[in-house]
C-alpha cells in the first residue's frame, strides 16, 4: 500500500508541507471593522422604532494578506427577530451572529447586546386641514376653502399614528390676493415614521370674493 502510486503520494505530502509552511509564515493580525447590523425576518405588520442600533464593530483576526483585502461588504452581521413580539427587547450579540470569509476568525462584536423596540403597524384615515397664510387684498375676503382629497390614509407605528386626528398641508399664501387661488401642496408630515399610503399632494382652492 505504501509503494502503490508512490509518486502521487509523495507529491501530495510535499504540497501539504509547502502549504503549511506558507500559512505558518504569514503574519497574523487583528483589526476592527464597522459593518451594518441586519434585522432579519421582521414579523408582518410590525416595525422597529426608537434608536435602534444600525452598525456594530466586528473584531477580526487572520493573516495580514486576508485582512488587508477585507471590506464591510464581506462581513454579514444579522439578528433573527421573527419570533419577537411588541415591546422592548435586549438581544445579545456574539461571533455567532457574524459571517466572515474563510480563514478569518471573529473575536467579538461591540456592542455585545442591542436594545430594540417593536411596535404594531397600523393604518388610519385622517382629515386634511388646509393651512392658509396672510390676508386677501383690501376689500376682499375668503369665501370658501376647498381641498381634494379631504382625507388621507396614514400608516406607521401604533404610538405615532393612533393619536392623529388630522394632518395639515404646507402653507398656502393668500397675502394681497383679489382672485381665486388653486394650487397643489404637500402634506406637512413632521414625523419620519408616519407614512402616506397613496396621495403625496393635495389640491387646495381658495375662493376670494369682494366683501
Amino acid at each position: 500500500m505504501l509503494t502503490h502510486n508512490w509518486f502521487e503520494k509523495l507529491f501530495a505530502v510535499l504540497l501539504a508541507v509547502l502549504l503549511w509552511i506558507t500559512v505558518a509564515s504569514e503574519t497574523v493580525s487583528e483589526i476592527g471593522i464597522e459593518v451594518p447590523l441586519e434585522y432579519r425576518n421582521i414579523p408582518p405588520q410590525m416595525e422597529i422604532t426608537g434608536d435602534a442600533t444600525n452598525t456594530v464593530e466586528v473584531r477580526l483576526r487572520g493573516s495580514s494578506n486576508l485582512l488587508r483585502e477585507i471590506t464591510a461588504s464581506d462581513i454579514s452581521t444579522t439578528i433573527e427577530v421573527s419570533k419577537l413580539e411588541a415591546g422592548d427587547h435586549i438581544i445579545p450579540l456574539t461571533p455567532r451572529n457574524v459571517q466572515a470569509p474563510f480563514g478569518i476568525e471573529v473575536l467579538r462584536v461591540n456592542p455585545s447586546r442591542v436594545r430594540i423596540h417593536f411596535e404594531r403597524t397600523i393604518s388610519r384615515r385622517v382629515t386634511v386641514v388646509p393651512q392658509i397664510e396672510g390676508v386677501p387684498g383690501t376689500g376682499y375676503e375668503v369665501r370658501h376653502i376647498l381641498i381634494s382629497p379631504s382625507s388621507v390614509e396614514l400608516q406607521g407605528p401604533e404610538s405615532r399614528v393612533a393619536p392623529l386626528e388630522s394632518i395639515s398641508t404646507e402653507p398656502v399664501n393668500i397675502e394681497g390676493k383679489v382672485a381665486d387661488i388653486q394650487t397643489a401642496v404637500d402634506l406637512d408630515i413632521s414625523d419620519p415614521l408616519v407614512r402616506l399610503q397613496q396621495t403625496t399632494t393635495v389640491q387646495v382652492r381658495v375662493e376670494i370674493r369682494p366683501k
